[in-house]
């Protein structure tokens, strides 16, 4: 009775174990945009916000902090139409948040425009208003601003991405899922080899 109790309780723990992997809250965020920045020309892009089978946040904003060797435009725009600079605000949505929940990719078009050329980091958190502001995902992307567009001739092809690749299965998940079914199968074989014993 006691073996039948231990199997029924290891299977029980792989169980949730396996429910846990699948039910994986998963945002990121990512940037697109052709060619080369080149200072004082403005640059279309789109900040994507993908969520693959996230969990419910009510209240969500993303914040928006930029260094480098000057301040840009990051224009964005609202529902309604009006612009907001979210590099000067420092955020983007509305005041009390947004929510957000299971598969979507939301596309924000921005226009940027880099007064001085150089080195910047653009780091995009998205953060949980309902939780004093805890960050539930963040991304931090590198971009080289150019002082004119003759030399953007001489660069190699940026490294930026043309079309947000499908988010699926991670190579962390596919060991997770190997590892529960090599020890249910592990699991019932010795119970089946006890159970012929008797």
């Amino acid at each position: 009775m006691k073996k039948i109790i231990s199997f029924i309780i290891m299977l029980v723990i792989i169980f949730c174990c396996t429910i846990s992997v699948f039910a994986q809250d998963e945002y990121s965020f990512d940037l697109q945009y052709t060619g080369n920045i080149i200072k004082n020309i403005e640059k279309e892009a789109v900040v994507l916000l993908t969520g693959v089978n996230g969990t419910l946040h009510t209240n969500v904003q993303i914040k928006v902090d930029v260094k480098g060797p000057a301040t840009p435009k990051l224009i964005a725009t609202d529902t309604t139409g009006v612009e907001h600079d979210i590099a000067q605000l420092g955020s983007w949505g509305p005041q009390g948040g947004f929510a957000v929940q299971g598969d979507f990719v939301n596309k924000t078009p921005i226009k940027a425009t880099f007064v001085e050329e150089g080195s910047y980091t653009i780091t995009l958190s998205l953060i949980d208003l309902a939780n004093n502001n805890s960050v539930i995902t963040s991304k931090t992307i590198n971009l080289e601003v150019y002082e004119d567009a003759v030399l953007e001739n001489n660069i190699v092809e940026n490294n930026t991405i043309e079309e947000l690749p499908k988010t699926g299965t991670s190579m962390w998940e596919y060991v997770m899922y190997i590892g529960v079914l090599v020890i249910t199968l592990w699991a019932v074989g010795m119970y089946l080899n006890k159970r012929k014993v008797f």
